[in-house]
This record gives structure tokens, sequence and C-alpha cells, in this order.
């Protein structure tokens, strides 16, 4: 049978080994709390971009700003005197069957 000091020992490193476990999980536990804050911190941030660029994307599909930027690249409007229409190109004999 085992001595009183014998289970004093196992019991002592049983409780140490929970003591070491106890102190692991809390670090853990905190290490992903950290990284819980700054994943949250970064969506609320892409959130902002987002909503920011939806307005963005709203204003600059307006007709008027089209015409603004169109303008600052020195587009000009279509003139029909300007315009050259394409016809069909010319069949070419012989080209749809092997010789």
């Amino acid at each position: 049978m085992m001595s009183y000091r014998a289970w004093a020992a196992v019991l002592g490193l049983a409780l140490f080994a929970g003591g070491l476990g106890l102190v692991n999980s809390q670090y853990r536990a905190r290490s992903l709390f950290v990284d819980l804050e700054a994943a949250q911190q970064e969506a609320r941030r892409l959130d902002a971009d987002a909503t920011r660029l939806n307005a963005d994307l709203g204003t600059l599909t307006q007709p008027a700003s089209v015409a603004v930027a169109a303008h600052n690249l020195g587009l000009r409007p279509i003139e029909p005197a300007r315009t050259i229409y394409l016809g069909a190109a010319p069949a070419v004999p012989g080209a749809q069957g092997a010789p």
C-alpha cells in the first residue's frame, strides 16, 4: 500500500498539472479573444469601406458624373459628320467550299 507521503506527492503532481493546464487554457482563451477583437475591427473597417465604395459607385454612375469624366479625358460627343460607318466585308469567291 502507498504511504501518506506517496499519496501527497501524487496529489501534488496532479494539482500542479491541473494548474498548468488551467493557466494554459486561460492564455489560449485570452489570445483567441484578442484575435476575435482584431477580426471584428477589421470587419467593421471593411464594412465601412464597402458602404463608402457603394456610395461612390452610385455617384460616379450618374450621367452628369460620366459627362464630367468624359470631358476631363478630352472625349467629345458623337458628331454624325465625323462618324464612319463600316459595311459588311465583300464575299470572297470559293472561301466557303474546299477546292
